[in-house]
């Protein structure tokens, strides 16, 4: 997703510098401009909500995984804080140093998690990314559109201008 900002932050700026180039023969000409929420397009479109659904359902098998380890080490934890005036140095030291490495295990494994989701959404998100600069393009060139901007980095668009639901339709249609 960070990646998408840095592409139509670039956009948009190439846009407003192109446009600011020639804005005294654009002042006579009216200027077609639309809008889209590119979030509700990756949300509400077939193909976003169901890259979407298995980077979901990676994330709960994860975190059902990762629960079990927590609930371990909280077990742990409190094992250790109520047992170890009891215990000896030794035992201390050990239980302490078993629920270090546990506990550094569990970060590895969130740490893995972590770069397989990130993968995931490589692997899913980005043919839809890809496929939607094509749809925006084509929607442009057929509804003769000078500019198209998204949603999140104008400060106000009014309703009239927003085709967000014409980039759905048209990148569903594309990714059938």
């Amino acid at each position: 997703m960070n990646a998408l900002k840095h592409i139509v932050f670039g956009v948009c700026a190439l846009a407003l510098i192109t446009f600011a180039g020639f804005s005294a023969p654009l002042q006579a000409a009216e200027v077609k401009i639309g809008v889209v929420n590119m979030q509700q397009v990756l949300t509400s479109s077939s193909a976003g909500k169901k890259a979407q659904s298995i980077i979901e359902q990676k994330m709960k098998s994860y975190d059902a995984t990762f629960k079990k380890d927590k609930d371990a080490l909280v077990g742990m934890r409190d094992e250790i804080e109520k047992k170890s005036s009891a215990w000896s140095d030794s035992v201390k030291q050990q239980k302490f140093s078993n629920f270090q490495k546990k506990s550094a295990e569990l970060g590895t494994k969130e740490r893995e998690a972590n770069q397989e989701i990130r993968k995931l959404q490589e692997r899913h998100v980005q043919p839809v990314l890809q496929k939607l600069e094509e749809v925006i393009q084509n929607v442009a060139k057929s509804g003769q559109y000078d500019l198209i901007l998204p949603s999140n980095t104008i400060l106000f668009a009014s309703g009239q201008h927003d085709i967000t639901n014409e980039v759905i339709k048209a990148l569903d249609r594309a990714m059938k």
